[in-house]
């Protein structure tokens, strides 16, 4: 049961996740500011789990593991709260360097991850049922930002869209991109 409100929670950050992006794209200031917390209500289920449940592994696995998960992790929060911010983009425009050249979403590749070694640390299929639902939650919002909330975003979407994989190629690691 826990993990049933568990999940509900997480799924309640990611509805709210989304009205963020639609007051974003709709210009509605003070909207957005009352959506935010979703992103980091997304976070909540994660701190419960640990507080929860305990590792079956030894610790000569869990340990290995908690540090993949941590570098996932500051991966993720660098992606989605850090790169963008400290890199200025003219307004309106993609941010296309950094890790947004490998994917369009590479948040979502981090957030994959993480949760694949949150299922492997607890070992419990109920765990990573949960973490396959969250998986499918943030898939849904980045397919709805993709298609419908970025190209009204940004005027030059549709052309990044073209240079850059939705999530993942190692094809811009080896090639450098024009700027235009």
């Amino acid at each position: 049961m826990i993990l049933i409100k568990l999940f509900v929670l997480g799924a309640i950050g990611y509805l709210l996740s989304g009205l963020y992006d639609i007051a974003v794209l709709y210009r509605k200031t003070m909207v957005k500011w009352f959506f935010y917390p979703g992103f980091f209500i997304t976070a909540l289920p994660y701190l419960w789990l640990f507080i929860e449940f305990r590792s079956p592994l030894p610790i000569l696995v869990g340990i290995p593991l908690l540090i993949f998960m941590s570098v996932c992790m500051i991966l993720l929060i660098y992606s989605v709260l850090i790169e963008i911010p400290i890199h200025p983009v003219q307004p309106k425009k993609v941010y296309d360097r950094g890790t947004y050249r490998i994917s369009r979403h590479p948040g979502f590749l981090w957030y994959t991850l993480f949760n694949v070694l949150i299922a492997l640390y607890f070992g419990d299929i109920s765990i990573a049922c949960v973490c396959i639902a969250f998986i499918g939650c943030n898939l849904l919002l980045i397919i709805i930002e993709d298609l419908v909330i970025f190209p009204k975003m940004f005027s030059d979407y549709r052309e990044y869209k073209k240079q850059t994989p939705f999530l993942f190629s190692v094809r811009p690691l080896f090639h450098r991109r024009e700027r235009k």
